[in-house]
């Protein structure tokens, strides 16, 4: 273990404990993973690697404690909402060595980490405000004047998650926190690179004291397990983020078990950026190098694909270079990192991999970057493609790396839309002008979840975030979020009996 991963030796945990029905367990797994830190490619800890006992145990944890336990059947929304701000409390009180192990597991610039700490924190008190306010209706009988009809919203029941590992904390409180504030139990997995603040995470909620066993529950590992909470009859729901392929799985499987249950995947996505000839184009190039690079590329809404107007795409490329190559490339703990590494070898060596293909397969200019950086680690530089054909690899498939196609020049926005309308994914999209027409026709007529209109990357928690298409279905994020832990009920009342 490297001399900058004190903080590990600080965790209350070790290698072979995972947390389920309210304590920190001793895992029946045989195997173990190894975690990486991504900036020096040394291993940093051994976690275990759960087998089907695991899950199974942590599985009906959740859902002993949804059917008998209080935190649904005894508590108010009040007490829900009251343990959710106790949590929010507990990670302020402990963010700096939050921070410090998510920049250390990651590799993400300790500035970026910060940001994510204050939406986590944000993002368990904005969904605690909806605990104590889940609300039915109450239909009049249109042909019985004695029957009284009204709904009421329960909890979903048992949710199982999967979450990535490009932001194992920020997107660990998108689910959880409206998950528990709608009163459902929850297992989860993150994902198997990043799982340490998850780990911490448990420790926190546990600390509270305000939350009875079985609620919360944690099973690490990677496909296997995922592929058995999946398939586990006694999860009602499943939220998965991840990859087109691996999503599609998942909704495929939740289909052919014995249990039909719900399902909400965040997938992938080649978001497109248009440069209309109006636009301040120093602005522009670094919101653009910034909305592709920002977390290394890892984003499933990163803007990879950007339409650059004729008239304006030959000064608009050193611009974009500049932007680029301006980037602050160091260790993720130094304050003036702006981009960090990728998260392990197999994700450098695909992006490595699609940066040959840029060059050899679908003869696209390099303006700059293209080659690994540091000279250690899995950094590479920040890299960006032009006059890229729309139809290329790089241009069409989702590399999440720090790779930007600019695409051949186009003269209408008609054009543009008409092409993107056939894009596979339907995420994100941004565009740069100051002419309400073009913002107007852009917003209203492409398919893509979260449209950002002269920046680039902004979220917040009471805006919805998710996609269209081979992006999934479902939302994250916003009151949609937290309905979609909640199922109604209708209740006929014959009150002349």
């Amino acid at each position: 273990m490297s001399g900058n991963a004190s903080i590990l030796s600080r965790l209350p945990f070790d290698e072979k404990l995972i947390y389920i029905d309210g304590e920190w367990t001793t895992s029946q797994a045989s195997q173990t993973c190894r975690v990486e830190n991504p900036d020096t490619a040394e291993t940093i800890a051994t976690v275990p690697e759960c087998n089907a006992q695991d899950l199974d145990h942590a599985v009906k944890a959740a859902y002993t404690a949804f059917h008998d336990g209080p935190w649904v059947n005894e508590y108010s929304g009040s007490q829900r909402r009251d343990a959710l701000l106790a949590l929010a409390t507990a990670i302020e009180e402990s963010r700096q060595d939050i921070e410090e192990l998510e920049s250390l597991n990651t590799g993400k610039p300790i500035s970026d980490v910060r940001v994510e700490l204050d939406d986590t924190i944000d993002l368990f008190r904005f969904f605690a405000g909806y605990a104590d306010k889940v609300e039915g209706r109450h239909i009049a009988a249109q042909t019985n004047r004695n029957l009284e009809g009204y709904t009421v919203k329960v909890p979903v029941g048992v949710v199982g998650f999967i979450n990535a590992f490009n932001y194992p904390i920020c997107l660990l409180a998108w689910k959880v926190a409206p998950a528990l504030a709608a009163g459902c139990t929850i297992v989860f997995k993150p994902g198997p690179q990043t799982p340490l603040t998850t780990q911490y995470f448990a420790h926190l909620l546990h600390k509270t004291g305000k939350f009875p066993r079985g609620v919360f529950n944690v099973v690490l590992g990677g496909v296997g397990v995922g592929q058995a909470l999946v398939d586990h009859d006694l999860v009602d729901k499943i939220g998965f983020t991840g990859s087109v392929a691996t999503g599609k799985q998942v909704i495929q499987s939740t289909a052919s078990t014995r249990n039909v249950r719900c399902t909400s995947v965040e997938l992938g996505g080649k978001s497109p950026g248009v440069v209309m000839p109006d636009a301040d184009l120093d602005k522009t190039a670094k919101l653009v190098v910034s909305g592709c690079m920002a977390n290394a590329g890892m984003n499933c809404n990163a803007l990879t694909r950007l339409w650059v107007h004729r008239s304006i795409y030959d000064e608009f490329m050193p611009r974009i270079k500049a932007a680029a190559e301006a980037l602050v490339l160091r260790t993720p703990q130094d304050g003036a990192t702006e981009m960090g590494p990728l998260i392990d070898k197999r994700q450098y060596d695909r992006v490595l991999e699609y940066i040959r293909i840029g060059r050899e397969e679908d003869r696209a200019a390099l303006l700059t970057g293209g080659q690994p950086a540091l000279g250690r680690g899995y950094w590479i530089q920040p890299t960006v493609f032009f006059n890229v054909s729309p139809t290329a690899r790089i241009a069409t498939e989702e590399i999440f790396g720090p790779v930007l196609s600019v695409l051949e020049p186009f003269d209408s926005l008609d054009e543009v839309i008409e092409i993107e309308r056939k894009n596979e994914f339907g995420l994100a999209a941004g565009i740069f002008t100051r002419r309400h027409q073009d913002i107007a026709k852009f917003t209203r007529k492409l398919r893509s979840g979260t449209i950002w209109v002269n920046n680039y990357n902004a979220l917040y928690s009471y805006l919805p975030f998710g996609g269209f298409r081979n992006s999934g279905f479902g939302r994250e994020l916003g009151y949609e979020s937290f309905d979609g832990y909640l199922v109604p009920k209708s209740i006929i009342d014959d009150i002349s009996y």
